[in-house]
């Protein structure tokens, strides 16, 4: 029962900063014991009035994924705000986003890795894990071409800004066709944190003008977040 309990507590942290402070993020995850992580690029979507009040001169952003014991949660984005400087706007943003499921090795390899760490710590904050949604991440898959328009109708509806990821559309046979309509393979990812009292309606703004039967093909969807620092 206990080992159950404990498969269920992990979570995947998003990170997203400007690319100059990728490796000092990389060395603070590995003074904290995270086994691994995963990083990609991406680009922001802030309007230019945003990065010049926020003191930014690129746009340019590494997203990272890691995942860790929901008992950490609290501990590390704490820490992570003090070395990195989340806190000062424009810097970054980590959410946690809760997860209920993972494959035997990984949960294997973290689960060692936090024992050699920090086990007692995590075990007296694990108690604590019941806490209030009060954020959501929505990501919209779309064509190439069409993230500046989502990103303005999501502006629109009361979002700030987002990141955009290139990518492919990977599906087997037939369902590249969805309702009928025959989805491109090169697609792009728009990820935008939001209040969790903004979310229907700035998901709504964006099915509307950018829906599946749309030029864009957009399909949106959204994952709860628990835990955010740098917003």
């Amino acid at each position: 029962m206990q080992e159950q309990k404990k498969r269920e507590a992990y979570r995947c942290l998003v990170i997203i900063t400007d690319s100059h402070i990728r490796e000092q993020l990389c060395e603070f995850l590995a003074d904290s014991h995270i086994p691994v992580y995963y990083q990609m690029h991406g680009i922001g979507t802030a309007s230019s009035e945003w990065l010049e009040l926020c003191g930014l001169g690129s746009i340019q952003k590494s997203i990272t994924l890691c995942f860790i014991p929901n008992g950490r949660k609290k501990i590390l984005l704490a820490e992570m705000n003090q070395a990195l400087s989340l806190h000062k706007k424009g810097t970054g943003i980590a959410v946690s986003i809760p997860m209920n499921g993972m494959q035997g090795f990984l949960y294997k390899l973290l689960n060692e890795h936090t024992a050699e760490s920090d086990g007692e710590e995590v075990e007296k904050e694990v108690k604590k894990m019941s806490e209030p949604i009060t954020h959501a991440m929505i990501l919209v898959t779309i064509n190439q071409g069409y993230s500046d328009a989502v990103m303005n109708t999501a502006r629109a509806a009361g979002a700030t800004g987002g990141t955009i990821l290139k990518g492919l559309r990977c599906s087997p046979g037939k369902s590249a066709v969805i309702f009928g309509i025959t989805i491109q393979e090169e697609q792009e990812i728009v990820a935008i944190v939001v209040p969790k009292d903004k979310k229907t309606e700035i998901m709504q703004a964006i099915s509307s003008a950018h829906g599946i039967d749309s030029p864009a093909h957009g399909v949106a969807f959204s994952l709860p977040v628990d835990g955010i620092m740098g917003l």
